[in-house]
Order: structure tokens, then C-alpha cells, then sequence
């Protein structure tokens, strides 16, 4: 098992950042195209799925501090290797600092196939939160340039 934790800075408020993590129709701009369903309640059944419907992950919310924190597990479904491990957990902290947000997300308990499964992706998916809310256009990412 093993951890992932990434921290940034956002210029935004905690209820801005809120709303960006837990609206499907703001999710679909930065988490690879994927809405993100929850009532967001503690127990509540979370799922990351295409427009389709294909689901790509699911989880419960086990804790919440609407809008500073966030506690769900992560289960990816769609990846068989990932598939067969337990869950995960993966919590957001939200910390209001002046004009912008420390925001904290702290990935555990990964098992070796989620373990690749997210390799780079949350910095991917954190960047583009960050560039959706400082500028309110997604961010369009391509492959390198050549040195």
C-alpha cells in the first residue's frame, strides 16, 4: 500500500472549490472528460462516469466538512488489475488563505495497480481544477513539444 499527497494553491474560494469538486458539470471540465455523481452525505454512494454512463470509478463519502473537507473512498472499476484491490481513500482539504485556497489531497491505502492507475493523473486533474477556476476556461493539454 502506499500514499499519494499534492498541494496547491488556488485562487478561489473554498465554496468556488467546493462547487468545482462536487458538481458533475464542472468535473466533466478538468477529470478527463468524467461527471462526478454524490449526494454528498456522509454513506453516499460517489461514481466518476462517462456521459455514457460508463463507469470509470466509485466510492462512499465517509466524512465531509462542507466546504473544507472531504473523506471518500476510491474504487476503480473499469481496470481490471485496479478492479480486484480494495479501496482506497482519498481526502481533500480546503484551506482558506487570503484571496486563494491550500487545497490538500491526500491519496492512501493504494494498492500497486491503483498505485499506476493514478500515476499523474492527479496532477493532471489538479491542474486543470486550477486553471478551470483562475481563468473559467479547461485546460487543454497535448503532447509535448519537441526540444
Amino acid at each position: 500500500m502506499s500514499e499519494r499527497r499534492l498541494e496547491l494553491y488556488i485562487r478561489c474560494t473554498p465554496v468556488e472549490l467546493w462547487s468545482a469538486i462536487t458538481d458533475p458539470d464542472r468535473t466533466r471540465l478538468y477529470w478527463y472528460g468524467a461527471l462526478n455523481h454524490s449526494d454528498w452525505t456522509p454513506g453516499a454512494r460517489w461514481t466518476s462516469e462517462s456521459d455514457d454512463g460508463a463507469l470509470f470509478l466509485e466510492g462512499e463519502i465517509i466524512e465531509l466538512e462542507r466546504p473544507h473537507r472531504l473523506l471518500h473512498t476510491f474504487h476503480v472499476v473499469h481496470e481490471p488489475a485496479a478492479a480486484a484491490e480494495a479501496p482506497s481513500r482519498v481526502e481533500w482539504q480546503i484551506t482558506p488563505m487570503g484571496d486563494a485556497c491550500r487545497l490538500v489531497l491526500v491519496h492512501t491505502e493504494l494498492g500497486r495497480a491503483a498505485h499506476a492507475y493514478t500515476d499523474g493523473g492527479w496532477e493532471l486533474i489538479l491542474s486543470g481544477l486550477k486553471t478551470l477556476l483562475e481563468t473559467g476556461q479547461p485546460l487543454k493539454v497535448g503532447q509535448p513539444a519537441p526540444m
